[in-house]
């Protein structure tokens, strides 16, 4: 029989049971809704993600399908007019070059800088930072950053091709009656003890030359002569350390182009170059800089009427013997970007951003790089030069103006 001590710690023990139990489920009751709250922010944040993602993909998938039907100015400027004017895209900005000088001018139409000179057929190349502008057939270049001209080149031979680095090294083809000269010019226009030397029973007469970003690598177009028959061929040479053991810097040689002219070469990157011929479009890989690649050949049937680049792109236009033109556009690398009919006649076809430009007089077209037509119409004044600054901004350059068009 129990006695009265016990009785009572058996109560205790039963009271203290029954608060357990109920704390127990009270715990599990507050686990669920922990659970329960969880589980909601994680529908609530999956759901914004959707959202979002929605968002962007339709603002994505209107950036790159609408198509604009008219443009407002957000500003115009007047250019003085000269004898004769060209234009180079530079940057965002652009470089105006006449017969009587250049000048710098940026994206709101102020001239940054300006520099006389006296030239008859003056031409511009830019890559980077740097523009190099010569006398065709004449005897001086202007190297130039952004800052204002940094050198000058006078040279003994008439001037036939230049082309620039974004290091400001500049090479320039110099014709002599029996040879010709590739001679490299560093910023400043001092000559560089660096110099190719070709003649027609050699490597050849050379049409057309390009130099690398980092100005370590030069490619060159020429036209030789092979048992008395006109061949062409595209060479590259490495004049880093990596091409100083290497015969006279050639790293590559390459002749597959026959007796089809080879008339433009031109660096993309420091990785990749392309070279257009007469019947082709084909890609390097400079990956291995003393070893270069043929990595895509694209061939082409019709006439090639118009080719453009930049420093992502490589395009051509096509017409067939129908009279049909065909856009087509290729990465770096010779991958198809994309490819259009075009029914626009014009006259200037080029890449500015990553948007294709057509233009003549008055008139363009503007694709982009998934080969939408986004403008075509007409614009206020005919067009010297058109430049993309957005995905629907640009500065129209005409004859004795400059302006800021915003596509609508």
């Amino acid at each position: 029989m129990e006695n009265k001590r016990d009785r009572e710690k058996r109560k205790r023990q039963l009271r203290e049971g029954i608060i357990d139990s109920e704390n127990l489920e009270q715990d599990e009751d507050l686990r669920e809704d922990i659970k329960k709250h969880r589980q909601f922010r994680v529908v609530i944040t999956v759901l914004l993600i959707v959202v979002i993602a929605a968002g962007l993909f339709g603002y994505h998938y209107y950036q790159t399908h609408h198509q604009y039907q008219k443009f407002s100015a957000k500003w115009e400027k007047e250019l003085s007019e000269g004898s004769f004017s060209g234009y180079e895209a530079y940057g965002e900005n652009v470089v105006k070059y006449t017969r009587d000088g250049a000048s710098y001018i940026d994206r709101r139409g102020e001239e940054l800088w300006n520099q006389a000179f006296e030239m008859k057929s003056p031409f511009a190349r830019t890559s980077g930072d740097y523009v190099a502008i010569a006398d065709k057939n004449g005897y001086s270049i202007y190297i130039c950053d952004k800052s204002g001209c940094q050198g000058v080149v006078t040279t003994t031979l008439p001037i036939s091709k230049v082309a620039v680095s974004s290091t400001g090294v500049t090479v320039a083809i110099l014709e002599d009656s029996k040879s010709n000269f590739i001679a490299f010019y560093d910023k400043s226009g001092t000559k560089l003890k660096i110099e190719v030397q070709t003649t027609l029973a050699g490597n050849g007469y050379p049409i057309d030359l390009s130099i690398s970003p980092n100005g370590m690598l030069l490619m060159v177009s020429y036209v030789y002569l092979d048992q008395g028959i006109m061949q062409n061929q595209v060479v590259f040479y490495n004049f880093d350390e990596e091409g100083q053991n290497v015969k006279d810097r050639l790293v590559g040689g390459f002749k597959e182009y026959g007796s089809n002219m080879v008339a433009k070469v031109q660096f993309l990157d420091d990785r990749y170059a392309c070279a257009f011929a007469q019947d082709r479009l084909c890609f390097y890989s400079l990956e291995n800089t003393v070893k270069p690649e043929l990595l895509q050949q694209v061939d082409v049937e019709g006439e090639i009427s118009s080719i453009f680049y930049s420093d992502k792109y490589a395009g051509m236009i096509v017409k067939n013997e129908n009279g049909d033109k065909e856009l087509m556009v290729y990465g770096s690398s010779g991958r198809l970007v994309f490819r259009k009919d075009v029914d626009m006649e014009y006259e200037t076809a080029e890449i500015s951003g990553n948007h294709v430009l057509l233009y003549r007089e008055a008139e363009c077209s503007i694709y982009n790089m998934s080969g939408i037509l986004k403008y075509h119409g007409t614009l206020d004044g005919s067009i010297e030069k058109l430049i993309c600054l957005g995905d629907n901004k640009y500065i129209q350059i005409g004859p004795r103006f400059m302006k800021e068009l915003e596509l609508q």
